[in-house]
């Protein structure tokens, strides 16, 4: 497989080099698709996404003060998150429970920055993949998708509402276990 150096294929999309893109689709786009996909999106927006990113790097690379302070590959995978997340918010995509909230988000002339410290959404998607995957569902459906209580009884097979509300307790505790543990 042939590489390129970051330096190398920055000084490309300067010059807006074709070569370049294809580079950047053949490197960088598989990990953008994948987390996309991981979260709540098809192909079709991972291309829209990181077409919206690579816009965002042209933009950051006409830039005469621009320095790429991480790998291009890091700050490409950042950029895109920060756009997929902000488009999920658009949407209106949240966790409806005040205890798994994401309604604080970030600025918008904070949306492109790299920042070490994890961000809310980040924190919850933390905690999501560390629970049960029954849990992740139930937590999904109810919180992401807004799936009605009675509608998630039924497709989970559970026989009444009292049944359904434990189960989602439950799962609620394992993030707050989960949370407690981080603290």
């Amino acid at each position: 497989m042939q590489t390129i150096s970051d330096n190398t294929l920055l000084d490309k999309l300067k010059t807006e080099d074709g070569s370049s893109f294809e580079l950047l689709y053949k490197f960088y786009f598989p990990s953008v698709a994948s987390y996309i996909k991981q979260n709540l999106g098809n192909n079709e927006d991972a291309e829209d996404i990181f077409q919206e990113a690579i816009i965002v790097l042209l933009q950051k690379v006409r830039q005469p003060n621009f320095i790429l302070t991480s790998s291009l590959k890091t700050y490409l995978y950042a950029v895109a998150k920060n756009l997929w997340l902000k488009r999920l918010r658009d949407n209106k995509i949240k966790f409806a429970d005040d205890e798994l909230s994401l309604v604080n988000y970030k600025t918008e002339s904070d949306i492109f920055e790299l920042e070490p410290v994890k961000s809310k959404e980040e924190k919850v998607e933390s905690w999501l993949l560390k629970i049960t995957k029954n849990c992740q569902n139930v937590l999904m459906a109810l919180f992401f998708y807004e799936v009605p209580m009675d509608s998630l009884m039924v497709k989970m097979g559970w026989k009444n509402k009292h049944t359904a509300s434990n189960q989602k307790h439950k799962c609620i505790q394992q993030i707050k276990n989960i949370k407690e543990k981080e603290a």
